[in-house]
């Protein structure tokens, strides 16, 4: 099972209502539009997430997997640092006309 791809569906799904709402009435249609090649297991975890979530808003839908993308997630990624001349490296190259 490929959790990568699982995880852009949730997330496409929790962001996208317009994704949400066509996948909630035809879903194997909507994954071929929206370019989703999924396996059978995959296929199958899906639908049966959609059976289980039939009762609920898409609204409550959209929140409960933005939810469980973040929790599954942990803490938010961090942010890539900023190269930085402080700390490391080589030394600062001299400014034009010497020090001041």
């Amino acid at each position: 099972m490929r959790e990568k791809v699982l995880r852009e569906l949730a997330s496409r799904a929790a962001t996208d209502a317009g994704f949400l709402k066509q996948a909630r009435s035809d879903l194997e249609g909507t994954l071929a539009r929206f370019g989703y090649d999924l396996t059978l297991e995959e296929l199958g975890l899906v639908e049966d997430l959609g059976r289980r979530t039939a009762g609920m808003s898409d609204g409550a839908l959209a929140r409960a997997l933005s939810d469980g993308l973040e929790r599954r997630a942990g803490s938010p990624p961090a942010r890539p640092i900023t190269p930085s001349w402080r700390g490391s490296g080589p030394a600062r190259p001299a400014r034009p006309g010497g020090p001041r």
